[in-house]
């Protein structure tokens, strides 16, 4: 009897602290994920909305996305649509120097990008559109934990 209510007694010690390590590790890989998403997405918007232009006229929007045949790594892309399609699967995340994050909060997160242009309401369709939508989203053993949207506008 005294080994059962000791049993218990140990049981009711413990989970506590279980809950609490893996609320810390939730926690963490949340914070993590929200690092990832919002530091891909400053990578994004700090690129030109067009791809630059080889001569003096003004570059117009692309009409295809994802990136150019040259433009082969995350470090070539040279516009936000190259983006577009853009995806580091689970234990392949970079940090913006092309190092692999070893952090062990990152262990099953993946993140993907996906990049299109949009109307907004009373702009004339007839129009290149002005307004880019950035969604990176952060997954955690392909569940999406975090996702990130930005609305970029480019003015002609």
């Amino acid at each position: 009897m005294a080994a059962a209510i000791l049993a218990i007694a140990v049981a009711a010690v413990v989970m506590p602290f279980t809950c609490g390590v893996r609320t810390q590790d939730i926690e963490s890989r949340q914070t993590l994920a929200t690092s990832l998403a919002a530091e891909l997405m400053e990578e994004i918007i700090l690129k030109p909305f067009e791809e630059p232009s080889d001569g003096d006229e003004l570059p117009e929007p692309v009409s295809s996305f994802g990136p150019e045949s040259n433009e082969l790594t995350r470090s070539s892309f040279s516009a936000m649509d190259d983006y577009d399609g853009y995806e580091e699967k689970a234990g392949h995340i970079l940090d913006p120097s092309g190092h692999l994050i070893t952090d062990e909060a990152a262990v099953g997160l993946s993140r993907r990008v996906s990049v299109e242009y949009v109307y907004v309401t009373g702009q004339d369709t007839g129009e290149p559109p002005s307004f880019m939508r950035v969604v990176v989203v952060v997954c955690y053993n392909d569940m999406e934990i975090f996702k990130l949207t930005r609305l970029v506008h480019w003015i002609h």
